[in-house]
């Protein structure tokens, strides 16, 4: 995504953020309130969005080794689902951090609610600056967030907060093949309302953590198993639109949903769910 792409300014920043904040309440009610990719075994899956969000933050969890006394970094732990789920199943600390205010409001809601606020915390940070100790985790989990971050700069940043033999887990869209003008006319206007800036394929990945002292100990690709997630949340939020309409307009609900769609129907768009581990000098 180094060239200028024709879609720079689709959305004004205050245009996001008016936005971002009515989609995420369209997001949780199309999604389900982990508001992440699902988990689908084939076309004829029957399972509800719901479900099959709740499947792929099984696997993704499962990655991170995470158990009693464990202690666990989420990295732009959006609304804090997967974060307290981790806590109530492994018995492990988890600090979940992100700049969104809202979102990390309703973290703490939501872990208060399950008796969980004294094993999950909230905070407000930047993940490039994360304001911990070195080697202060056993495992960071940045789920579906690494397009907001330069990932050379992300991966340095996690490894430092990581003991050495600490985990860190990586499930994030990326783009199949070429990155091309055309591709990025056709998905550009979804990233720039949810202001990302990468969508690195795992070759870019790999160089990056491997340089911040990352070994790489398992690579999957999903994209076949999420596809199934795309066409579904369009069609729910389509079938919002107006909702949409009438808190936005119908010239900016129009852009959005459009912009949406561009993101969805991308073949292009892939998945993949990685797994690393912090070297031990």
């Amino acid at each position: 995504m180094s060239a200028e792409p024709s879609w720079t300014g689709t959305f004004s920043h205050r245009e996001i953020e008016r936005t971002y904040a009515m989609l995420t309440v369209l997001e949780e009610d199309a999604a389900g309130p982990d508001r992440h990719f699902g988990l689908w075994h084939g076309a004829d899956d029957p399972a509800s969005v719901e479900e099959a969000t709740e499947r792929l933050t099984g696997r993704v969890l499962s990655r991170l080794g995470a158990r009693r006394g464990s202690r666990v970094l989420d990295v732009g732990c959006g609304n804090g689902r997967p974060a307290v789920r981790l806590a109530q199943t492994s018995g492990a600390s988890v600090v979940g951090i992100d700049i969104d205010e809202r979102a990390l409001r309703a973290a703490s809601a939501y872990a208060r609610q399950l008796g969980l606020g004294h094993a999950v915390r909230f905070q407000h940070a930047d993940a490039l600056r994360p304001p911990f100790e070195d080697a202060s985790f056993d495992a960071a989990l940045a789920f579906e967030s690494t397009p907001h971050f330069d990932v050379a700069e992300l991966y340095g940043a996690l490894a430092r907060v990581l003991r050495p033999g600490g985990r860190l887990v990586v499930e994030t869209p990326y783009v199949r093949g070429r990155t091309t003008r055309e591709l990025l006319d056709r998905i550009g206007p979804y990233l720039s309302l949810l202001n990302a800036v990468s969508l690195d394929p795992p070759h870019v990945h790999l160089a990056a953590a491997r340089q911040a002292g990352l070994h790489i100990t398992e690579l999957s690709d999903l994209t076949e198993s999420v596809r199934g997630s795309f066409g579904r949340l369009l069609a729910r939020l389509e079938k919002a639109g107006t909702r949409l309409a009438g808190t936005l307009g119908d010239e900016q609900a129009g852009r959005l949903l459009a912009a949406f769609a561009g993101w969805a129907e991308a073949p292009e768009v892939g998945a993949i769910l990685m797994t690393f581990t912090r070297t031990e000098h």
